[in-house]
């Protein structure tokens, strides 16, 4: 439990830190798009690190609620499908899809929706994170 606690908690409240920091500054100046897609690993590595402390931490005994603590996982995990979301909208994307009305994306309006998607992310990540932390600290 000192392990969540003290090492992985913090290192997705950093990460989540770190990637809206870097999304309201991609919001604002879209040219720095390119340094947003480099940091969004980190919020996978942090979510990854987390989902496998958190299954092994209810895996040896610790009396949380286990349905509820593995519903919030998975909502971590399933938040990271938003990210570079904005690929969705590349040339390259619709070219794929037969359909006329697909809209294609300007390289401007991407990095403004990967942007945007990453704020909401970090922000939707480190809540799930509290959550999951109140679950297990009550258990502990």
């Amino acid at each position: 439990m000192d392990v969540y606690t003290g090492v992985v908690y913090p290192l997705v409240l950093i990460a989540c830190a770190v990637l809206a920091v870097a999304g309201l500054a991609a919001l604002a100046w879209p040219r720095l798009h390119r340094a947003l897609t480099l940091i969004t690993p980190a919020a996978f590595v942090a979510a990854g690190v987390q989902a496998i402390t958190v299954v092994t931490l209810l895996l040896s005994g610790v009396d949380a609620d286990m349905i509820l603590a593995l519903g919030y996982l998975i909502a971590s995990v399933a938040l990271l499908a938003l990210l570079g979301i904005g690929r969705l909208g590349t040339p390259e994307a619709a070219a794929g899809d037969p359909d006329p009305s697909r809209p294609v994306l300007s390289p401007l309006q991407i990095a403004r929706v990967d942007a945007a998607a990453a704020s909401i992310v970090a922000i939707a990540l480190a809540v799930v994170s509290w959550r999951i932390y109140v679950i297990l600290e009550t258990a502990a």
